[in-house]
C-alpha cells in the first residue's frame, strides 16, 4: 500500500475547502481511486476546525482524513486540546510530531500511543535517519522529514531525487524493511515521478502542492501508474 498524504497544515478557510473539493472533484474522472484502493490510500488532514466537514464531503470520494496532531492526554480537564478518542469519530489516521511543532520524542511518542489505543494510524514523523527505529511503533507508519528540504510559503526547495533515495537506502539500514515509511519535503508534481520510483518509499506527505487539488491529483495519478 502507497499513502498519498496531504497536509494542509494552517491554509484553507471554508470557501477555500469547497472549491478544492469542487476542483478534485473535476479531476476524479482521470483517477479512478476506487479501481486503485487496493494500490493507495489518499489521505488528507485539514486544519482541526474543518475535520467533519472535511469528511463529510470527502467519505464518498474515497479521500480518507487525518489530523495534523493529537493531545498525549486522555479525555478530562485540559483545555483547547483535542483527544484522539474525539478525533476518531472522523480521523482514521493523524500526523505525530511534524517537525515544524518541534517537539521532543518523548512527547512524539505518548501522542502516537494515544492514536493507537483509539484505533488512529499515527505516522510519526522523524529527521534524522539513525533515529528512526527509535519512533517506530507497532502499527503506525514513519513520515521522514528533511527539515532542509521542506517548502515554504509555497516555494519549494530543490533537492536531488538521488539524495532522497540516499537517505531512504540509509534509513533502511536502521529499521526492519517491511515498516512503512513514507517522505516528506516540497513533493510536487515535477519530482514525484522520480520519488516513486525510489526503493522503499511507500508513499508522500505533500505540504503546499497539496492545496492545489489539480496538483495533487498528479501526484496521485503518478503512484497509479
Amino acid at each position: 500500500m502507497k499513502y498519498i498524504f496531504a497536509n494542509w497544515k494552517m491554509n484553507m478557510d471554508l470557501n477555500d475547502l469547497n472549491e478544492w473539493v469542487d476542483g478534485f472533484k473535476n479531476e476524479l474522472p482521470g483517477i479512478d481511486l476506487e479501481k486503485y484502493k487496493e494500490k493507495i490510500t489518499v489521505i488528507v488532514a485539514p486544519s482541526y476546525l474543518h475535520i467533519s466537514i472535511a469528511f463529510m464531503k470527502l467519505k464518498d470520494l474515497g479521500v480518507q482524513i487525518a489530523s495534523q496532531d493529537v493531545s498525549i492526554y486522555d479525555k478530562g480537564a485540559h483545555t483547547g486540546e483535542i483527544g484522539g478518542f474525539q478525533l476518531s469519530e472522523y480521523c482514521g489516521y493523524s500526523i505525530v510530531g511534524h517537525s515544524e511543532r518541534k517537539e521532543s520524542k518523548d512527547i512524539v511518542l505518548k501522542k502516537a500511543e494515544q492514536c493507537l489505543k483509539n484505533g488512529i494510524i499515527p505516522f510519526i514523523c522523524f529527521v534524522n535517519p539513525e533515529s528512526a527505529a527509535e519512533y517506530y511503533k507497532e502499527g503506525s507508519v514513519l513520515a521522514w522529514e528533511d527539515p532542509s528540504n521542506i517548502s515554504v510559503d509555497g516555494h519549494y526547495k530543490n533537492k536531488k531525487t538521488s539524495e532522497v533515495a540516499e537517505g531512504f537506502s540509509k534509513i533502511r539500514n536502521y529499521i526492519e524493511t517491511d515498516k512503512k515509511i513514507i517522505y516528506g519535503g516540497s513533493v510536487n508534481e515535477e519530482n514525484v515521478t522520480n520519488l516513486v520510483e525510489i526503493d522503499g518509499l511507500d508513499g508522500v506527505l505533500v505540504g503546499n502542492a497539496s492545496l492545489n487539488p489539480k496538483t495533487f491529483a498528479q501526484i496521485i495519478k503518478a503512484f497509479c501508474i
